[in-house]
């Protein structure tokens, strides 16, 4: 009789292990992508509103601190028609153009830029006192709740867990504030990143029950089936 051929459970090659880690980081990166969308959305949507008024208030006067923080959101977002060569000259623009807006005219917006502007530099100390003055000045306005997402998120690029979870807890805690679902999710990443994975799980848990329909409910719910395996 011929001799029975042993069956061996296939092995996953290197190049399918690299295809699974690739997908993977893929996700993550779409999802970091996504975050960074909801706050950049948020913070435009401020800023329309508040051009929007400002011009029909003033419907017969030309600001120069307007013209200069126009002039600066088009830096910031990369109009073509400027023509800057790199992404670090476009933020540096904005940063000198929304300074001098400032100066000009003491604006929440204004000053939430040049946070933004210095976040993108790499300059979270800078950007981190800027956010602080933001919220101590202007405690009372719209433009807070993405004062202290941003707040955190400059704390998480200095490898200051502790105060980032400090500013996302702040955040949580304005009464029907923007960006509370997604302020969840983050502290629920950085209790992980610690390992506090029992507060970590109860953060996922409260984001899913409190904001069911949110994009990030979604991957809350995922972390807590896995938890469950």
């Amino acid at each position: 009789m011929p001799k029975a051929i042993k069956q061996y459970p296939e092995k996953k090659t290197k190049k399918e292990e690299g295809i699974n880690e690739t997908v993977t980081d893929l996700r993550e990166k779409i999802k970091e992508r996504q975050r960074t969308f909801v706050y950049s959305a948020s913070a435009f949507v401020l800023v329309i509103l508040a051009v929007f008024g400002y011009v029909v208030y003033n419907s017969t006067t030309k600001s120069k601190a307007l013209d200069l923080e126009l002039q600066a959101y088009k830096a910031f977002y990369g109009d073509p028609q400027l023509e800057i060569a790199s992404e670090a000259e476009r933020y540096e623009k904005a940063l000198e153009l929304f300074k001098k807006s400032y100066e000009t005219r003491k604006k929440p917006y204004a000053l939430l830029y040049i946070a933004n502007c210095n976040y993108e530099l790499g300059k979270y100390d800078e950007a981190v006192a800027t956010l602080q003055d933001v919220i101590k000045r202007f405690s009372g306005s719209k433009v807070v709740p993405l004062a202290y997402y941003k707040l955190a998120m400059s704390y998480m690029k200095k490898g200051e867990s502790d105060n980032a979870l400090k500013a996302l807890t702040d955040l949580t805690s304005i009464k029907n504030s923007a960006l509370q679902d997604m302020a969840m999710l983050e502290s629920a990443k950085i209790l992980e990143s610690m390992g506090k994975n029992e507060e970590a799980k109860n953060k996922y848990k409260e984001l899913s029950e409190k904001f069911p329909q949110s994009p990030f409910a979604e991957e809350a719910k995922m972390k807590l089936e896995v938890e469950k395996k």
